[in-house]
């Protein structure tokens, strides 16, 4: 019976690590590479579904409209660039 307790522990445990690591990871897909940190907080937000967690996804659903957001922003600094620098 105590090893059902202490495996429950350990799931919350990870769980919790999920869902603080994926929305970290949609706070910085926002300032810095979309792609790769949006990416990693989508797989972290499923590793934490699998644990039957609601939470996660909340943080799919973040990591992709932050990566996305952060995809537009990148496209409009560049094009602003562009014209700036008249390339």
């Amino acid at each position: 019976m105590s090893d059902v307790r202490i495996t429950r522990t350990a799931a919350s445990r990870y769980n919790a690590l999920f869902i603080t690591a994926g929305f970290i990871c949609a706070l910085i897909s926002l300032i810095w590479q979309p792609l790769l940190f949006g990416a990693a907080g989508v797989v972290l937000g499923i590793l934490a579904t699998r644990n039957r967690s609601r939470v996660g996804i909340a943080v799919i659903i973040s990591s992709m409209a932050l990566m996305a957001i952060g995809l537009f922003k990148g496209a409009v600094i560049l094009n602003y660039l562009r014209l700036w620098l008249r390339i």
